[in-house]
């Protein structure tokens, strides 16, 4: 007897484990790197680091020139959406391979999709110009969970992206729970949340926007300036659409209702993009993001205003460089949105 010979959809999605996701080979960006993106992006979210868009501080920074914004890495090989259909699909911008876990388990009864973890690891920050592409791998499919959203899987895939020549620029570990929606309160949205598995290896507001601070923060204990952020619907589909995010759950209310939740609500790329910004905000512009690593909670949803606070939970020396983890959080009205941990790299200086 096979370990999932109980649970016969559990058992045929097997074989897709260590497998491509798609058989279409690895995802092409539809464009380079390019800065009518990024200022898509800077102002959806409103980063004011110079080193995305001002030549002049950017080439005098330890970068030497223009860089995106990290948090975007997942963004450039998000494929040219398919509008017609797209709710039919579950929000995926284009058709996908019938054979793949996510049709079978949409075609068994479970198309509602929440993402639930966010692992991505920056081996270089990308340059106007360059070009990537992708390759997704699936590593697990949980045994079937019972959560406040119903009962479904925890998906979970792991994303390369190179630039030309195969380089390696980085990689994004990514976690979804897919099952049948039904109503989705903020309770039950956390408790889903709750009980993802967890992540196992490394990898204008309230607040007037901050300028990137000159130099680098202090030691280990240092706690980040707090940081509130108001959710409105504006800001929840600006995010989606400068991180390229078709899914209608983030800008259409009826859909999103029919999925089972509240209203319409912020995209995991949108909150890995405010971690980001929250992070150099504080550490200035000579800090380099190595990881963001992150688990949502209840969702953001516009009315709510996301608080983020943070504190330096490590240091280490490794050479030139100064290595912090930063440990932080974001909740609201109803809970905990995010939480997680961020690692940069400082100039000894």
């Amino acid at each position: 007897m096979t370990p999932h010979d109980d649970d016969p959809l559990r058992a045929s999605l097997e074989p897709w484990i260590g497998k491509p996701m798609s058989s279409a080979g690895p995802a092409h960006a539809p464009d380079p790197v390019n800065l009518p993106m990024v200022r898509h992006w800077v102002d959806a979210l409103d980063d004011h680091n110079p080193i995305y868009l001002d030549e002049a501080q950017a080439r005098a920074s330890r970068f030497g020139g223009l860089v995106a914004p990290p948090a975007m890495l997942q963004v450039w090989t998000m494929g040219r959406p398919r509008l017609e259909g797209i709710a039919e699909r579950g929000g995926s911008s284009s058709e996908m391979d019938p054979e793949s876990p996510f049709v079978a388990l949409a075609k068994a009864g479970l198309p509602g999709t929440l993402a639930t973890n966010s692992e991505l690891e920056f081996l270089r920050y990308l340059r106007p110009g360059d070009q990537l592409h992708s390759t997704s791998e699936l590593e697990s499919i949980s045994e079937r969970k019972t959560t406040g959203l119903g009962s479904g899987y925890f998906v979970t895939w792991m994303t390369r992206y190179f630039a030309a020549g195969d380089e390696p620029v980085g990689r994004q570990r990514f976690r979804i729970f897919k099952f049948a929606p039904g109503r989705m309160d903020d309770a039950k949205a956390r408790e889903a949340s709750a009980a993802a598995p967890s992540a196992d290896s490394r990898t204008p507001d309230s607040n007037a926007a901050a300028a990137p601070r000159p130099m680098p923060p202090a030691a280990q204990g240092e706690r980040l300036p707090d940081f509130a952020l108001p959710v409105t619907t504006t800001r929840i589909v600006a995010g989606a659409l400068a991180s390229r995010d078709f899914m209608p759950v983030h800008h259409d209310r009826d859909y999103a209702r029919k999925q089972g939740a509240p209203d319409v609500f912020m995209n995991i790329l949108t909150t890995n993009g405010y971690v980001a910004r929250y992070v150099t905000d504080w550490a200035g512009s000579e800090a380099r993001l190595l990881g963001i690593r992150i688990r949502l909670g209840g969702p953001a949803t516009p009315g709510t205003t996301l608080r983020f606070s943070g504190e330096v939970v490590r240091e280490d020396q490794a050479g030139e460089e100064r290595i912090l983890e930063v440990a932080l959080k974001a909740v609201n009205e109803l809970g905990m949105h995010a939480s997680g941990t961020v690692e940069l790299s400082l100039p000894r200086r």
